[in-house]
């Protein structure tokens, strides 16, 4: 067993921290970037591709951890800090599945993704496309509040308990 991620690990979780910050970012900036993007709506074409290509990435995310699986970084630690250290990780991971599909669920008109292909919104009930909004909605505080925890989580761990649970997950210098 390694004591760090697989290079492919640590570009899909960088790369998909630098997607999900850009993605929860973009309707908060949308007065800064809608004329970059051509109007609200291509802030919400961008924001809603960049969704679903977290989705793909998470899943892919999850393949490559099956194949490669984590080191056991936390193998020394107390029970309730690994489990506290799963069922985090188990969250991130079921927000960003479930967030981009409630996504899809809640709209209504076609989605342009990233301005390409066209997508038709899912026959769904109104009552259906009601709760995957408040789901979404939501959802985004308690992914706010986890990507925090995690960032902080990872930053007591580099400098308090200095125990390299972090630099598994950061590139190799060269």
């Amino acid at each position: 067993m390694t004591d760090r991620y697989s290079g492919t690990q640590i570009a899909l979780h960088w790369l998909s921290a630098v997607l999900v910050i850009c993605t929860l970012s973009l309707p908060y900036a949308q007065d800064l970037v809608a004329d970059l993007l051509g109007g609200t709506g291509g802030v919400f074409t961008l924001h809603k591709s960049l969704g679903l290509t977290i989705l793909l990435l998470t899943v892919l995310r999850l393949l490559v951890r099956a194949r490669h699986g984590a080191p056991r970084l936390l193998a020394d630690s107390a029970r309730w800090q690994r489990s506290a250290a799963k069922l985090a990780h188990g969250t991130l991971y079921l927000l960003l599945l479930a967030m981009p599909l409630s996504g899809l669920l809640f709209g209504k008109r076609q989605l342009e993704l990233f301005w390409l292909l066209t997508i038709d919104p899912l026959p769904v009930s109104d009552s259906t496309r009601a709760l995957a909004r408040q789901f979404h909605l939501t959802a985004k505080y308690l992914l706010f509040a986890l990507i925090l925890g995690h960032a902080c989580m990872a930053l007591w761990h580099h400098y308090r308990l200095r125990d390299g649970v972090l630099g598994a997950m950061l590139p190799r210098r060269s």
